[in-house]
């Protein structure tokens, strides 16, 4: 009966120490779920090129693709989305003056459109990058 505990101690021990493995994300998902939105976008939609670009960034993977994504996004419609991932793309590349341009182009952006739209989140990345930039 002892040895089947410390077998079965063993077994749980092994697998809780292996599931960071079995599950860790090495951003492969991430790219194949990115290019399977960009493939499935039309041509013209520059939405989806942004949301993929996003995808990457947010992972910190497959940023060449993510970028060449989100200038093709921006040259069919320059949105706020798309500012903003591109900020999102300066900032991960510790670019933060270009970050802060495309933040508040983001923002302007949205005033346009709407003067009372929450700018709150662009507002704390641009206070990041202000930060990170005199640092």
């Amino acid at each position: 009966m002892k040895t089947l505990m410390k077998i079965s101690a063993l077994v749980v021990l092994g697998m809780a120490l292996s599931a960071p493995l079995l599950f860790a994300d090495t951003g492969e998902k991430t790219i194949e779920k990115a290019r399977a939105t960009v493939t499935n976008a039309a041509p013209d939609d520059w939405e989806a090129r942004a949301k993929a670009a996003h995808m990457c960034i947010k992972k910190n993977v497959n940023l060449t693709e993510a970028k060449g994504w989100l200038d093709t996004s921006l040259s069919i419609k320059e949105s706020a989305l798309g500012l903003e991932v591109a900020g999102d793309y300066y900032m991960v590349n510790k670019l933060y003056d270009k970050a802060i341009a495309n933040y508040v182009k983001s923002m302007l952006t949205l005033k346009e459109k709407d003067f009372y739209a929450n700018t709150d989140d662009l507002q704390i990345k641009i206070d990041k990058a202000k930060k990170l930039l005199k640092a």
